[in-house]
């Protein structure tokens, strides 16, 4: 039988300080959720532990309860206690070369074996004593080791991977959901842009076979491959799963909570940093400020902090108009994320440039009208479901804005679009997309 092991260690690191996910832990843990992966038994999941070349097991229902609202804060602290019981795997040295201040609390927890009381503490009840991390024997053969996105977190990951894949004789196979970095660096970090390029450029001659999630990031990644003279690597386009809604539950206490009314607000919903051209979102509503019905609809922004958002507190600061429309909300959990977008006018994506579009998918999936910029992977995302303008054409954004805000018609000609485009148009489901996988990798079930 067939056996491969999918990398998780991105997704424990994540959760180990953050309750929600972004795009890429989201795509990973709907793939992984799927039956064709999470009950096969060729497939184990797996994590690094950090300042070492050590992966550890983690259980598959860990995963599957990411996705189930009722379960998702057991997993997320069962994922914390690993993570600090997994320091104690460590080489000593290894690790205070790999580590970071925000590491020293994990450390502190799993050498003084006090995990537990930190596990139970995030679950909100007394945990039961899990039993020790199970490891992966140096000897164990593998025939695929896949890595759904993540893997510049730490400086020794890379590393850790191609000795991996070096000992278990494993191919390795890689999804990359966009290269930004490489081909707009001026839209990513400066210190983590080049700590991506710097280990993509460690971990491409290594990869056997390529996973994309848009045949736009497949171009990219394409021409990458060629300058680094490493053509001739299969690149597949992986389809993307529709998210299934969540049911409707709370939604008015939702709204309630944020000051908000149905069909009264419009919303980007995205990390807050350049690349997502919120000024270009506001300069629009400012061209807008003496109409009435775009002037009464709030602009919501659910997203993080990201890189240079300290740019848009202070055109906040600087702008009390924009101030008073603008509500930010940083944290949302899934189901009030959820309420948020079927409860929103429209939603506005102005992005100068996306490998997927996973939030134009996810408005659409709600039956909401996007407005969006024809850039990137958007266009996959969206299909023909989009008002869509050119990416920083101001004027063309805030003609989108008007109409959706002031014609009701031409809103429910939108949604009626969307309505009727996916009920006519086959799409994959998350289900589809782990089907594919496992049988690229050979270990259908």
């Amino acid at each position: 039988m067939r056996r491969a092991l999918f990398d998780v260690s991105g997704l424990v690191q994540w959760y180990a300080y953050l309750s929600n996910p972004s795009g890429i832990q989201r795509v990973m843990e709907s793939i992984l959720s799927q039956p064709a992966l999470l009950r096969n038994p060729a497939v184990t999941l797996v994590s690094r532990a950090i300042g070492s070349d050590t992966f550890y097991i983690v259980e598959p229902d860990i995963i599957a309860g990411l996705v189930t609202r009722a379960t998702r804060r057991a997993s997320i602290a069962r994922l914390r206690g690993l993570f600090a019981e997994s320091m104690r795997l460590a080489e000593p040295m290894r690790l205070l070369h790999e580590m970071h201040s925000i590491h020293v609390p994990y450390i502190a927890l799993g050498f003084s074996f006090t995990e537990r009381f930190w596990e139970s503490r995030c679950a909100g009840r007394w945990t039961a004593r899990a039993s020790k991390l199970r490891t992966i024997a140096p000897d164990d053969a593998y025939d695929a080791l896949v890595g759904l996105g993540d893997f510049w977190c730490h400086g020794g990951h890379v590393p850790a991977l191609i000795t991996l894949k070096r000992r278990s004789g494993a191919k390795l196979i890689h999804l990359v959901h966009d290269l930004i970095a490489a081909v707009n660096p001026q839209w990513t970090h400066p210190h983590y842009g080049k700590q991506f390029l710097d280990q993509f450029g460690s971990l491409a001659p290594a990869v056997d076979h390529w996973l994309v999630t848009s045949t736009y990031v497949g171009g990219q990644l394409a021409g990458y491959l060629d300058q680094q003279g490493l053509s001739g690597r299969p690149i597949d386009t992986m389809p993307m799963g529709w998210p299934e809604p969540l049911p409707i539950q709370d939604d008015d206490s939702v709204l309630a909570k944020h000051g908000l009314e149905r069909q009264r607000f419009l919303m980007h919903v995205g990390t807050v940093e350049p690349r997502k051209n919120l000024d270009g979102l506001f300069d629009a509503l400012g061209r807008l400020r003496s109409e009435e019905a775009v002037s009464a609809l709030p602009c919501v922004l659910v997203g993080r902090d990201g890189w240079r958002s300290e740019t848009i507190r202070q055109r906040l600061k600087d702008d009390p108009w924009l101030a008073s429309r603008v509500k930010w909300i940083k944290d949302a959990p899934d189901g009030d994320l959820a309420a948020l977008y079927r409860s929103a006018r429209f939603t506005v994506v102005p992005s100068f440039d996306e490998g997927w579009g996973l939030a134009v998918q996810e408005s659409l999936a709600h039956r909401t009208p996007c407005i969006a910029a024809r850039v990137g992977g958007i266009p996959e995302a969206g299909l023909d479901l989009v008002d869509y303008v050119e990416s920083g054409d101001t004027d063309a954004l805030a003609a989108a804005i008007r109409t959706l805000a002031n014609d009701g018609d031409a809103l429910e000609r939108a949604r009626a679009r969307i309505i009727g485009g996916l009920a006519a148009t086959p799409l994959p489901a998350w289900s589809d997309t782990a089907d594919r996988l496992a049988g690229l990798l050979g270990v259908d079930p």
